[in-house]
């Protein structure tokens, strides 16, 4: 997040700096979706081998659930192009229009989002950092890519372009771009900021593979953590209600950091009024001269 918390963080206290957070567009911000979006919720016991955990909020007070309002576009004209009914063809243009929440501090069925010691202490550096406004540099604010989920979660429009073997994300913000193969052979290699993305057909719904991340990346703008070893899953889905959405399933598998596998999901709107990009430059953002916020420090490395 290139942005300075430092007055907000020590002056203005808790609800100005969560206004501030939902309004950084050019930060890492994620949406979190009720418990259980997308998939039944657990039984009375939960997922095997899960302890209940009601959903706590995070080390500044924030819940998983805080919101703003009248956030996002205005709804779609009714009279709008509307998506190829193919449930495989995810050709257009399409918007998180969720509200973001600042940290992922539970899964996608309630239950707390399960760091091990390593991840924990991480958590805890950089919401510390927050807290005594000395933020952390990271990718956002060199404007590096960020990773796909950031990337993903960013309430700006993306847009996939559909060939036979391959998908196209492009997005506005930080103009990012995401290659899924679904013929390995013809897969670039590894070791890319958004990683190496393989996809296979599961019924109707895309399932992408993605390894071979160059650098660790944060989730969301407190810096849940995602090591460069990490393993993420998406199971992404065409679906119809009242109106054409994308429902995400983003699953993370990093033993770096995590006790085990754990998912959260999000849903992206169809938008063909929004498939002209506006121009995005990156390093204007900070309004910092030569683009970098000069209060913004590096992160110790364990």
């Amino acid at each position: 997040m290139n942005t300075d918390l430092r007055a907000t963080a020590k002056s203005i206290g808790r609800a100005a700096v969560l206004v501030m957070l939902l309004a950084c567009a050019h930060g890492a911000a994620l949406a979190q979706p009720a418990p259980g979006a997308g998939r039944p919720p657990p039984g009375p016991g939960g997922p095997p081998g899960l302890p209940g955990a009601a959903p706590e909020p995070d080390e500044l007070g924030f819940g998983p659930r805080d919101r703003g309002a009248n956030f996002g576009p205005p709804p779609l004209p009714a009279n709008a192009p509307q998506p190829a009914a193919d449930p495989r063809d995810l050709d257009g243009t399409w918007y998180h229009e969720n509200v973001p929440v600042i940290q992922n501090v539970v899964d996608m069925f309630g239950y707390k989002t399960p760091l091990n010691t390593a991840g924990q202490k991480v958590m805890a550096r950089r919401v510390k950092s927050l807290r005594d406004g000395t933020p952390f540099l990271n990718a956002s604010a060199r404007c590096i890519p960020m990773g796909q989920p950031s990337q993903m979660d960013l309430n700006m429009p993306f847009q996939i372009l559909q060939s036979k073997d391959r998908f196209e994300f492009l997005f506005e913000e930080y103009h990012g771009y995401l290659q899924v193969n679904m013929d390995p052979a013809k897969a670039p290699p590894g070791n890319a900021y958004m990683g190496r993305s393989i996809g296979h057909w599961d019924g109707d719904t895309l399932v992408v593979e993605t390894t071979g991340f160059k650098d660790a990346f944060w989730l969301d703008v407190f810096g849940t953590p995602a090591s460069k070893d990490a393993k993420l899953t998406q199971r992404i889905r065409k679906v119809k209600t009242d109106h054409w959405l994308l429902e995400i399933e983003f699953t993370l598998d990093d033993p770096t950091y995590y006790t085990r596998p754990w998912s959260w999901v999000r849903d992206y709107n169809w938008r063909p009024d929004m498939a002209l990009f506006r121009e995005y430059n990156c390093e204007l953002q900070t309004g910092a001269k030569g683009g970098l916020d000069p209060s913004l420090v590096l992160e110790p490395q364990d």
